[in-house]
């Protein structure tokens, strides 16, 4: 495992309104099949790698975003953050915008661009505008999406995404695990920092969910998000679960929806 420098933010992770796990549907013919949820298939990978030119590992919080946002602060901010959940998920994914032109989203997969990486995290420019336009904590709202995406890079790492998807017609399962995970990150940032906006945060997610429980990227409805997320908090939080334990727990969960 790569040493990591632990680098505390002063803000506080949350969520913005309207936007949560993306795999938002756009208009345009898109690259990503929704049966895969937030997850890139191997046939999938590359189109999207074609549009993000540039990768980066954040192990130091030092790191130069790339492309930069034009806010030097915000990219700071940002890298700190990744080593923050990096740390605490114990994986270290490689990291890239990419061009998202076909629905606003970001993606999670097991390919690796960078030696020694865990896979590959990839955020869509047009998401990471979206983001950023809200008035409500902007930049955490980004580092939101990017935990319950380095979630389904520790579902990769353990071998958990095919036990969660068997027989399964949606995404569903493995998308609220990942919410788990997010959960379980903002408990830390609570233990951490006890002004952590935690019941904003459930608020939020709550608000992304819906009850399209046909279509294959369905991630749960909006009390289903919301207690995933709570139930990692709480794992995290007040039980003090190590990362193997929540893992346990979670996967439990998860495999009986």
């Amino acid at each position: 495992m790569l040493r990591r420098r632990q680098t505390l933010l002063s803000g506080a992770l949350s969520l913005m309104s309207g936007v949560g796990c993306p795999c938002v549907a756009g208009a345009k013919a898109r690259r990503h099949n929704d049966i895969f949820g937030c997850m890139l298939a191997d046939h999938e990978v590359q189109a999207f790698f074609n549009t993000a030119p540039e990768t980066r590992m954040f192990i130091t919080g030092d790191e130069p975003m790339i492309p930069r946002s034009g806010d030097k602060d915000f990219d700071l901010a940002l890298a700190q953050t990744l080593v923050l959940i990096s740390d605490l998920f114990q994986v270290t994914p490689g990291f890239a915008y990419y061009d998202d032109y076909d629905g606003l989203n970001a993606f999670a997969t097991s390919r690796a661009r960078l030696n020694g990486a865990n896979g590959t995290v990839l955020f869509g420019q047009g998401m990471l505008a979206r983001l950023r336009s809200g008035r409500e904590d902007p930049d955490v709202s980004v580092a939101a999406v990017c935990a319950h995406e380095f979630g389904h890079i520790v579902q990769y790492r353990n071998r958990l995404t095919e036990r969660l998807s068997a027989g399964q017609s949606t995404t569903k399962r493995a998308e609220l695990q990942a919410d788990f995970f997010a959960g379980y990150f903002a408990g830390a940032r609570k233990r951490q920092k006890p002004s952590f906006p935690a019941a904003m945060f459930a608020v939020r997610l709550y608000d992304f969910g819906d009850n399209n429980i046909n279509e294959p990227s369905y991630h749960g409805t909006p009390d289903e998000r919301a207690a995933a997320l709570m139930y990692g908090f709480q794992s995290s939080y007040r039980d003090g679960n190590s990362l193997s334990q929540a893992i346990d727990i979670s996967t439990r969960y998860a495999m009986a929806l």
